[in-house]
């Protein structure tokens, strides 16, 4: 650095790879935080418990936020199109629309939605129907949360996932 310019220093480069630039009261640790990309998710489970414990456990990931929940197919419609959440976690069987409807009705009108089916049905036909209607990844609520974690990572960058209990 020049003599001149002591505001600011370079702390490495962040998982994405880009260098940070930060003010130099700036400790590390932080200014990689600020460069981790957040996942927004939406839950969307009939069962206020499950969406509870399922909050619960994304809170304590670093890089997943929880930026809404519904209740049934019809909410999280609205909630979709209001939120834009980078993935929809969404359960199947649901009262006033179903999570496959509703699956299919968020993807005709918004194409970017990426929608991860978690649900205790995880027989092959609900796995089936699930990619038909545009979900990009599938895992039981019988799976543990790691399994979980690694739908919403993937899911969010785009790529499918299902869970090998539900290959």
């Amino acid at each position: 650095m020049s003599e001149g310019n002591t505001d600011v220093c370079l702390y490495g480069t962040s998982i994405l790879g880009d260098m940070l630039i930060a003010a130099k009261d700036t400790p590390p640790w932080k200014a990689l935080a600020t460069a981790i990309e957040t996942i927004k998710v939406l839950v969307v489970d009939d069962h206020a418990i499950v969406r509870e414990a399922v909050r619960a456990f994304l809170t304590l990931q670093k890089d997943i936020q929880v930026v809404g929940e519904a209740v049934n197919g019809q909410e999280a419609l609205e909630r979709t199109l209001e939120l834009a959440p980078d993935v929809v976690l969404m359960d199947i069987a649901m009262p006033v629309m179903n999570g496959l409807e509703a699956t299919e009705r968020i993807r005709s009108k918004w194409d970017q939605a990426k929608i991860l089916m978690l649900t205790q049905y995880d027989e092959d036909e609900n796995v089936l129907a699930s990619t038909q209607v545009g979900a990009l990844g599938f895992v039981p609520k019988r799976s543990v949360g790691a399994d979980l974690l690694n739908g919403i990572r993937s899911v969010s960058q785009g790529k499918r996932f299902v869970h090998s209990v539900a290959a």
